[in-house]
């Protein structure tokens, strides 16, 4: 089932952290989409304040893309699809969305990977602002775009300021796999001015590279984030690409950086762009025992920030136990909210922390800078995070009934 939670920063009544219990009267709300499993993986707010979630739903034969939008109050909105809710299937079996995106004309657009019959591709989506699929988009207001030779798996998607449409994540090519990217027109085209194919890929480290989070700078650079092999464990890795595909060798000086946090497995998830340029990767760390909070925070040119804790690097045990980060976003302060999942001894909560820019843990957020929240009666898996205007903080992801 979807699970949506909205956390207060600014209330009258309430301190930072405190659940907002004026989004569905306890802060939270659960919403069944399919007729099996419902999985929440991308959140956006519109510009109107509702809330977009998007995610894949099973039927009784596979999955499909879902969509729920919901009001400021958490209640559905009746004026988007069926009810509030919509599914979409694209390919030949089972369609999972991991991302959304908003274009500033109102539309949505959700990015996965479908089945094309063998294995899997890149797909898209598009809705007019009711939920309707956009038949401007490739004539069906779909895309099933294979980009590697084998199993290609998206996890990201974000805007250009012109409109195009970058989808980033990883694709298997003989015994490796590989960061992967695609840049569509806005009329669902491939965009062959991107790379000269509209695809690229890029191995990082040893055996396989996962890109798993995305984000467009001002300039127009992308940077591909995500988890990569270095031939003993995994490390936090990024590359950066110029607008026309190639990477950008200022970066690094080889596009792409593969990032030790700590002494184990290090798995990023996320990434943010600063205002200044400095790019913030997050994920989960081992710490010899089980796994926290962590984040990296680099300098545009790739090297660590050593203003950011000391060393560039924060480890955040969250709870006593695994502690994982999904999704993180940047408040207009500078402050950093990360968000996840966190075992509370028998199962997960959704859980959270805020950052000052200097990596701090910000105590004014929950008296300690962290938030652990039970959402449904098993285990709660946070996947993605969005800010209100208003500073609120929007948590989706699926739990279990």
């Amino acid at each position: 089932m979807l699970g949506l939670t909205v956390i207060s920063t600014t209330p009258s009544f309430a301190t930072p952290g405190d659940l907002d219990t004026s989004f569905g009267g306890t802060g939270k709300v659960i919403t069944a989409i399919g007729s099996g499993d419902d999985t929440a993986r991308a959140v956006a707010i519109q510009p109107d304040g509702k809330i977009i979630v998007v995610g894949y739903c099973s039927n009784a034969n596979n999955a499909d893309f879902c969509l729920a939008r919901y009001l400021g109050t958490g209640a559905l909105d009746t004026s988007f699809g069926t009810a509030g809710k919509v599914t979409t299937a694209i390919g030949s079996g089972g369609d999972s969305a991991f991302a959304v995106a908003l274009q500033p004309d109102g539309k949505i657009i959700a990015a996965g990977n479908c089945s094309n019959g063998n294995n899997d591709d890149f797909c898209l989506a598009r809705y007019l602002n009711n939920g309707t699929i956009d038949v401007s988009f490739n004539g069906t207001g779909t895309v099933l775009t294979a980009i590697g030779g084998g199993t290609d798996t998206a996890r990201a998607v974000a805007l250009q300021p012109d409109g195009k449409i970058v989808v980033a994540g990883f694709c298997a090519s003989g015994v490796r796999t590989d960061f992967c990217l695609a840049r569509f027109q806005r009329d669902g085209t491939l965009d062959t001015s991107f790379n000269g194919t509209g695809r690229t890929t890029t191995a990082i480290g040893s055996n396989f590279s996962f890109a798993l989070a995305l984000a467009v700078q001002p300039d127009g650079k992308i940077i591909a984030a995500g988890t990569c092999n270095n031939g003993s464990n995994n490390d936090f890795c990024a590359a950066r690409y110029l607008s026309n595909g190639a990477l950008d060798l200022s970066f690094n000086n080889t596009g792409w950086l593969l990032s030790p946090i700590g002494n184990g497995h290090d798995d990023a998830s996320a990434v943010a762009v600063a205002p200044d340029g400095k790019i913030v990767l997050a994920g989960s760390c081992s710490n010899g025992l089980n796994n926290d909070f962590c984040l990296g925070r680099y300098l545009s040119n790739g090297a660590f920030d050593i203003s950011f804790n000391g060393t560039g690097r924060v480890f955040t045990p969250i709870d006593s136990s695994n502690d994982y980060v999904m999704s993180i976003a940047m408040q207009p302060d500078g402050k950093i909210i990360a968000a996840g999942f966190c075992s509370n001894g028998t199962d997960n909560d959704f859980c959270l922390a805020r950052y000052l820019s200097h990596g701090a843990i910000d105590t004014s957020f929950n008296g300690t800078g962290k938030v652990l929240t039970a959402i449904g009666s098993g285990a709660d898996v946070a996947r993605a995070l969005a800010l209100q205007p208003d500073g609120k903080i929007v948590v989706s992801g699926y739990c279990s009934n």
